[in-house]
């Protein structure tokens, strides 16, 4: 096998091996398995070239990826390759792609490699019995022209014959090899990325020499979602990587499926050339059409008009608008401040409101007596209407940088436009800095469907100067140095007017119980799309239907709302929004970082992804007000989306088994969770003490769990000890039980202390460690709280305990530590020796003795005599230092 071929090795692999076995079983197979292994190749290339066609607003790329889904033979799959080399698709061919795309084009003839393996493609054809003409000069598209035609012939419309096939084979064979050794294509890098938790990537190789990808394994700065690229340059840039969709594998590359037709239901099928496994794909990617569609009714109108003191062309507000005070006061405030914030930022889930809000509030601007902004552009890239019939795809206006500067001069007509040196993009650059045609506005409506928000982000922070403003809206924000302001739900006196309003338009008033009203907006969580839809729903049913039941079968929805959003998350931010999905319902943002330290799961930054997550909007959450604890769950329309997404989830089972252990936090709605982290804790301790008595494995897979509860509510401390102190329990370690009681007493409040060290104190008799009573006793009377007949009694024990030690002749009865420790209680007994009993004092001498002050030690003794001159216990301290 030549160096090459071991570079190509998983690629066609498993096509090769299939082509070895099936030469034994005679030449009729083994044609079939060329014919295999040529539709297989086909359908790489096609799909190669496809990817890399840039992004515009007439969406080229999708309309074929469109139909190569839906693309019911090999010659469907050539038409595309054509289209996309030599149709209008062709104008979006990334320049980095010209090595590639040139020798598909160009016509050429012996010179060029190709046209031998063309010479033994079309003596194949001929040999089967198909003309297939060339001329002096041809691309290398026409190769592929031929396999189809081939492929018609002999599987499709044919009953090829045993010395066909066998007088065939070896041309076929020798003009594929000839193509996957040299085409420029299969050249370059093949990889499928697999983004860990961590959020580096696992880079397997499928093609080429990947090492140039090798950086994807040590950062996490970059955002790939998990599939097949293909490298165009060999740079540490992922801009130059070409995602290729329609490849399914997995990071083993244990098998790989190509589309297959038969596009049905918003599924399609994939076939394996190698084990021919058939499977099932979902199709809703491209699902809404590929050409052709409407504008969006939040275009903005061709030409600046008048509106109050400004010229715009922002486009009517919706009739229905409910009016939010207190979030409209906010967004009018900043926007109407030109001294601070260039770029404001409005996010939140689709159809929560960003857009209604952010027209609201520039109407209201224009009627100011001195608006701050002489022209507000806006700007839209929405692709997706939500409708209150449902969503509807819609053809967007601008996708890059240069689509909004084009914008920008269309609507601002400069009558430089025409002149031979004008850059769009330099005049919209600076229209940013100086506001050509006066303080402007910038709204950029539906900003994450850009081709590169991060990129477009940056470019507008680096030339926006105060007065001009820019407002986004946005479903998630990938970027730092704005001021955003997060549209949430509806409060519930803005859902229920929408209610009634919407309510009233459908005819349906009759059916708004009170009980119902509550039940929407909780269920909705005041998403104001989500409720249109619900009631809607309810209108062509003519009854109140139960809204979980109607968002479970809205699929069109559920994907409008969440699908672009979810698949925009890294894999760590993906995961815990599919736990939190699994059970839905409010829980401590600590029991989801603890789960996630299962002993069987990848370790990952779990905060990070909860934030990343409810920063695009898809998960909610609260503060407990008792222990200011973040609490986090997913509202309702969010959660059955990620219910249904967990289904094909490579997360599923790992998932499955987190919200196990999670379900033993106890359940929860929003409105609980003013009771703090520290009950549903304890719910889990509860849960499983019975198992841990009984199995000791079972103990130790938790315990990293139930440690790092402990860690941040150290109250769990003492749960703790319970179970590693239970007599019944295998897991009995008193060793547990004191690094518990010491990690609580490093936080506890003074109250709490006292109970502590008592239990140390007991812990330490048990184990007969005298030094460990000794110091817990001191550390007790210590204590602020403990009072001088407290420390009395202390006293009176510690001078037993030191007895004891010597007696035992154990060296630490004299060290340095304990007489350090004696010498603080000696302390505060002196502190009120005004106060204290004739005994007081002479526990207060016995002490003195054991740090060998002598001296003192009679001198108390004598103090307590004059108290109470028969004291027993001072008579015997006396007698001990005369003898």
């Amino acid at each position: 096998m030549t160096d090459t071929n071991k570079l190509q090795d998983q690629l066609f692999r498993g096509i090769d091996a299939r082509l070895e076995r099936d030469l034994e079983e005679g030449d009729v197979a083994y044609f079939n398995a060329l014919m295999l292994k040529l539709e297989y190749l086909t359908k790489i290339v096609v799909l190669g070239v496809v990817s890399c066609i840039d992004d515009d607003t007439d969406g080229h790329r999708y309309s074929l990826e469109h139909k190569l889904v839906r693309s019911q033979s090999l010659v469907d799959w050539v038409e595309i390759l054509n289209t996309a080399l030599v149709g209008t698709p062709a104008q979006f061919l990334s320049s980095s792609a010209r090595k590639v795309t040139r020798e598909l084009t160009e016509r050429k003839g012996h010179s060029a490699w190709w046209f031998d393996a063309l010479l033994d493609l079309r003596e194949s054809a001929r040999l089967l019995g198909t003309h297939a003409g060339l001329g002096e000069k041809v691309p290398l598209r026409r190769f592929f022209e031929i396999g189809a035609q081939i492929r018609n012939r002999t599987r499709g419309h044919g009953a090829t014959i045993t010395t066909e096939c066998h007088a065939a084979c070896p041309h076929l064979e020798q003009a594929i090899d000839a193509v996957i050794e040299n085409m420029e294509l299969l050249k370059l890098p093949w990889v499928y990325l697999h983004q860990n938790l961590s959020g580096k990537y696992r880079v397997s190789a499928l093609l080429g020499n990947t090492v140039s990808l090798d950086y994807l394994k040590r950062t996490t700065n970059f955002r790939l979602q998990s599939g097949v690229y293909v490298q165009l340059e060999a740079q540490s840039d992922p801009s130059k990587l070409r995602y290729v969709p329609l490849i399914y594998t997995t990071p083993e590359i244990h098998d790989i499926a190509l589309p297959n037709g038969n596009f049905e239901k918003g599924k399609f099928e994939t076939l394996s050339y190698v084990t021919n496994t058939v499977g099932k794909e979902s199709g809703a990617r491209w699902s809404r059409p590929g050409t052709n569609l409407p504008g969006s009714e939040t275009d903005g109108v061709e030409t600046l008009e008048p509106v109050g003191g400004i010229f715009t062309n922002i486009p009517s507000l919706q009739s229905g608008y409910v009016p939010r005070p207190n979030l409209e006061h906010r967004v009018l405030t900043e926007l109407a401040t030109t001294e601070r914030h260039p770029i404001v930022t409005l996010t939140g889930p689709g159809g929560i409101g960003k857009t209604s809000v952010a027209l609201r509030a520039i109407n209201q601007i224009s009627q100011h007596d001195k608006p701050p902004y002489e022209v507000v552009l806006w700007i839209s890239a929405r692709d997706i209407d939500l409708l209150d019939d449902g969503p509807k795809p819609v053809s967007r206006n601008v996708f890059s940088q240069r689509d909004i500067a084009r914008a920008t001069v269309r609507l601002l007509n400069p009558a430089e436009r025409n002149e031979t040196d004008f850059d769009p993009i330099t005049y919209f650059q600076d229209c940013l800095k100086e506001g050509t045609a006066g303080t402007t506005l910038f709204v950029l409506d539906n900003f994450e469907t850009l081709q590169n928000p991060i990129e477009v982000y940056e470019w507008l922070d680096a030339h926006i100067r105060l007065p001009n403003k820019v407002l986004i809206t946005t479903r998630f924000r990938d970027f730092r140095g704005d001021y955003p302001i997060q549209i949430t739900g509806m409060l519930d006196d803005e859902a229920d007017k929408l209610i009634d309003q919407h309510a009233k338009r459908l005819g349906i008033s009759q059916l708004i119980s009170g009980r119902f009203k509550s039940e929407l907006i909780s269920e909705s969580e005041g998403h104001p799309y989500v409720i249109k839809i619900l009631l809607g729903q309810s209108a062509k049913e003519n009854r109140a239907v139960k809204p979980s039941r109607i968002v479970a079968t809205a699929d069109r929805l559920l994907d409008a709302l969440f699908k672009r959003t979810f698949e925009a998350l890294s894999s760590a931010a993906q995961r815990v929004f599919l736990l939190l999905c699994s059970w839905r319902m409010y829980v401590p943002e600590v029991a989801v970082q603890a789960v996630a330290l299962r002993p069987e799961v990848e370790r990952y930054d779990v905060a990070a992804a909860l934030d990343e997550a409810i920063q695009y909007s898809l998960i909610d959450q609260t503060t407990s007000s008792k222990e200011d604890t973040r609490f986090v769950g997913v509202p309702l329309a969010a959660a059955i989306f990620g219910q249904r997404e967990l289904q094909v989830s490579r997360f599923k089972a790992a998932v499955e088994e987190d919200r196990k252990l999670l379900m033993g936090f106890g359940a929860g709605k929003r409105d609980s969770v003013n009771k703090g982290a520290l009950p549903r804790i304890n719910n889990l301790i509860n849960g499983i003490s019975k198992r841990v008595r009984n199995d000791p494995n079972e103990w130790e897979r938790l315990k990293p769990i139930l440690e790092y509860l402990a860690n941040c509510h150290p109250k769990t401390y003492l749960r703790l000890v319970d179970l590693v102190l239970d007599p019944r329990g295998k897991q009995r370690s008193p060793a547990d039980a004191e690094r518990y009681l010491k990690a609580y007493l490093e936080t506890a409040d003074m109250a709490e202390k006292e109970q502590a060290w008592d239990r140390l104190l007991d812990l330490y008799a048990e184990l007969h460690d005298t030094v460990g009573e000794v110091h817990a006793l001191c550390e007790i009377a210590l204590l602020p709280t403990s009072n001088f007949v407290k420390v009395s009694n202390v006293a009176n024990q510690l001078n037993s305990r030191i007895r004891d030690l010597k007696d035992q002749r154990i060296e630490d009865a004299w060290s340095y530590e304990v007489k350090e420790l004696l010498q603080e209680v000696i302390n505060v007994l002196e502190r009120s020796i005004d106060k204290l009993s004739a005994t007081d004092c002479s526990r207060l001498a016995w002490l003195h003795l054991n740090v060998g002050n002598r001296e003192r030690a009679r001198d108390v003794a004598k103090i307590g005599l004059k108290h109470q001159s028969d004291n027993e216990h001072c008579h015997r301290i006396i007698k001990y230092l005369e003898s």
